[in-house]
């Protein structure tokens, strides 16, 4: 269980999935809090993970914004976490120095 909702934001971030929908219905906060039947400073904490939204409100969130939220379970990509893994063993120096080649190589690639 997650102990507060800076980690709840971390591990599933609502936020983004809130922000995505607002925006690809073309809402303010204004009127998603309209459309959902709550308020635009709590649009706004959900927003910047100031609060998590439970199910039913995350639900009616995203049904005010024309969308359906979906959810399933699934098998995790072992391939995936694998990467996830050795990224998180490399230092910050490793990372840095990965996205420089991975931005090289697509300058490359682009440019033919």
């Amino acid at each position: 269980m997650v102990d507060d909702v800076s980690d709840a934001a971390t591990t599933w971030p609502v936020w983004s999935l809130i922000r995505e929908a607002r925006s690809r219905a073309g809402l303010s906060q204004v009127e998603l809090a309209l459309g959902a039947g709550t308020s635009q400073p709590a649009i706004a904490r959900y927003e910047r993970a100031r609060a998590m939204p439970d199910l039913s409100t995350l639900h009616r969130l995203i049904e005010a914004c024309g969308l359906e939220l979906e959810l399933r379970l699934v098998v995790p990509d072992a391939q995936r976490m694998a990467n996830e893994r050795a990224a998180l063993d490399r230092s910050v120096e490793q990372r840095l120095d990965a996205v420089e080649q991975y931005t090289d190589l697509v300058s490359q690639l682009r440019d033919g």
